[in-house]
């Protein structure tokens, strides 16, 4: 990786075929895999990279996305004085991790169907259709319960809440993050950008994009892969629980009783 952004930097001195070769990047990062232990706080990843062809009025945006899974969510609704959940929607492809860095603002880097088109930015997001929502209305000869087919778009009123809601969770861990002005450019075509991985970093497979816009379209891109894994006594405690499920039950239970016995044992010496 080192010696591909060498060679990137290489390159940019031979100004005369800059202007008229096609612009590409290269990118690394400064860690390739991040090992969460019992006292990991959160990490700080570094983006380096380089490009060529680049004028001043190309910007960089970089997004790094977590591992993807299908989210259930549901709206809570007060029934006869209790609150319960009602009305689940379940979205497609909902990043675990979001983290987004650009040279600019986004709105002043393309157009919204443009970052759409490439799932740039936070709105992105939710940008395909839920997997399933329940039915408004049924025929005489169907039976009540989820629709697959044709579901309403994401802006729909109905869809937008639970949009919200998702969004606020996300950006409450620290798991959805957006930095304005987060690249920055130096001289002679290199670029940084710098991600925080915050204490409840999910594990998984990692992708950080690196997109090159000009004019408001995607010109050049590249991605660098990221791997994020439990070690040391997470690492024993998360295998365990994966492999032997009942087992992780059953001591999980023994430990919680042992807990109370000696603490009632404690207490009743005081």
């Amino acid at each position: 990786m080192l010696g591909a952004l060498l060679l990137a930097l290489s390159l940019q001195g031979q100004q005369t075929i800059i202007q008229t070769e096609a612009p590409s990047i290269v990118a690394a990062l400064t860690h390739e895999t991040v090992e969460i232990r019992e006292d990991f706080v959160g990490q700080e990843l570094v983006l380096y990279g380089a490009t060529r062809g680049l004028t001043i009025q190309d910007e960089i945006v970089v997004v790094l996305r977590g591992p993807e899974y299908d989210l259930r969510v549901m709206r809570k609704e007060r029934n006869f004085g209790i609150w319960v959940n009602s009305d689940p929607l379940v979205f497609a492809d909902v990043p675990s991790y979001y983290a987004i860095a650009t040279s600019l603002p986004l709105e002043n880097i393309a157009s919204d169907d443009e970052l759409a088109e490439s799932r740039i930015g936070l709105p992105s997001l939710f940008a395909r259709q839920p997997v399933n929502m329940p039915l408004t209305s049924t025929a005489p000869d169907e039976t009540p319960g989820f629709e697959t087919a044709a579901p309403p778009a994401p802006a729909d009123p109905d869809i937008l809440p639970y949009l919200q809601a998702i969004a606020r969770a996300g950006e409450r861990q620290a798991l959805y993050a957006e930095a304005q002005r987060g690249v920055e450019v130096l001289d002679g075509g290199l670029f940084r950008a710098t991600i925080s991985l915050p204490p409840l970093t999910p594990v998984g497979d990692y992708v950080a994009d690196v997109y090159l816009f000009r004019a408001g379209r995607v010109v050049a891109s590249r991605s660098a892969a990221l791997r994020v894994e439990k070690a040391g006594l997470e690492r024993f405690i998360f295998d365990f629980a994966q492999t032997l499920p009942w087992l992780y039950g059953l001591v999980c239970v023994m430990l919680a009783v042992l807990a109370g016995y000696i603490a009632d044992v404690l207490f009743n010496r005081r």
